[in-house]
């Protein structure tokens, strides 16, 4: 499923950084140091908080008007984010996987050239 939503990005020059806010996902915003960073960081942050929104059967909201939010906030610039919650899921399951497989790996490393003494074999200590 595709959902899309409209965010607020703006710019704080003094810090040089930007910022992006998602008025209709409550708590959901976004901070790079770049537009493109920001905004991949956006989406990634739309993905996670329908996806727990999702998770806890709360209802989505219904987007706001783009043109409406930009007549409001004139200084910022207001862009539409579309993400796709399968691509998403499918993204998260794989970083699962490759953490768990990453872990393992550094796990037998890190036994490999130590010493198990007679408690740890017992009781499991490391």
């Amino acid at each position: 499923m595709k959902y899309f939503y409209p965010a607020i990005f703006s710019h704080d020059a003094e810090k040089g950084t930007f910022a992006a806010v998602f008025p209709d996902i409550p708590g959901c915003q976004a901070f790079g140091r770049t537009m493109d960073e920001t905004a991949s960081r956006a989406r990634n942050a739309m993905a996670a908080s329908l996806l727990e929104m999702e998770e806890k059967e709360i209802p989505f909201p219904l987007p706001s008007n783009e043109r409406l939010l930009q007549r409001r906030c004139q200084n910022e610039k207001v862009c539409v984010i579309l993400v796709d919650m399968d691509s998403y899921r499918a993204f998260c399951a794989y970083k699962v996987k490759h953490a768990d497989a990453k872990s393992a790996e550094w796990a037998a490393s890190a036994r490999k050239g130590r010493k198990v003494g007679i408690l740890a074999r017992v009781f499991g200590l490391r």
